[in-house]
C-alpha cells in the first residue's frame, strides 16, 4: 500500500522529459503515489505532444508529501501563478518541492528561492528572466541543489534531479531493487560526452 503522495504539476506545454525519470521510480519502487494536477483539473498537452489527463485540480489537492513542478516557456510567459498558495502552504508546512528548467524561474519570482541554496539553468538567464530575484548569493553552479526541502535543477539534469528527490526521502537506501535500476542511469558507458 502506497502511504505517501507526490504530486505532478501538468500543464499546457509541460517539459514531459524533466520529472519522466523522478516519477517512474517513485511509482514502480517505492510507497509514494504519483498523481498528477493541472489548473482546472482537464488535460493538458505536453511539450512532446503527449495528452496527459490530470487526476486532479489545483482546488482538489489536499497536503502532500513531495511536490514537483517540471519546467516549460508558461514558466517564463508568467503563467500558473495560481499555484503559489498552495506552494506557500506546502513550504510552510515542511513538505518538499522539486522544481526544473524554468519552474525554478517561477520559483525565483516568488521568493521561494531568497534565502537557500538553489541552481537553476543559468544565473544571467535567472537575473534577466526575474528581476525581482534576490538570491544570487546562495546560486550554486551545479545540475541540481538540494536545501531544506526544496531541490531545484536546470533543465538537462534529470537524472540528477530524481536522484536529490530520492535522496531526501532516503530511497535509494531503502530498496535495493530501486538502486540497481537507478544505477543503469548513472553509468559511464551509457553517458554522452
Amino acid at each position: 500500500m502506497k502511504n505517501k503522495l507526490c504530486y505532478l504539476f501538468v500543464f499546457n506545454g509541460y517539459s514531459d522529459w524533466e520529472p519522466a525519470l523522478a516519477v517512474a521510480g517513485l511509482q514502480q519502487f517505492t510507497d509514494f503515489e504519483v498523481q498528477t494536477f493541472s489548473l482546472d483539473g482537464k488535460p493538458v498537452t505536453s511539450a512532446g505532444n503527449l495528452t496527459v489527463v490530470p487526476r486532479l485540480s489545483l482546488a482538489e489537492l489536499d497536503t502532500a508529501d513531495l511536490i514537483i513542478i517540471p519546467g516549460g516557456a508558461a514558466w517564463s510567459e508568467g503563467k500558473n501563478r495560481e499555484i503559489t498558495p498552495f506552494i506557500k502552504e506546502a513550504l510552510s508546512e515542511g513538505k518538499t518541492v522539486a522544481a526544473i528548467c524554468d519552474a525554478t524561474l517561477y520559483m525565483a519570482a516568488e521568493g521561494f528561492l531568497d534565502n537557500i541554496k538553489h541552481t537553476s539553468n543559468d544565473l544571467g538567464l535567472l537575473k534577466d528572466a526575474v528581476p525581482s530575484y534576490k538570491g544570487e548569493a546562495n546560486y550554486v553552479q551545479k545540475a541540481a541543489v538540494r536545501d531544506k526541502q526544496v531541490i531545484t535543477a536546470n533543465g538537462t539534469a534529470g537524472v540528477p534531479f530524481a536522484h536529490e528527490i530520492f535522496d531526501q526521502f532516503g530511497i535509494l537506501e531503502q530498496n535495493e531493487g530501486f538502486a540497481f535500476w537507478f544505477g543503469f542511469f548513472h553509468k559511464p558507458e551509457f553517458r554522452i560526452d
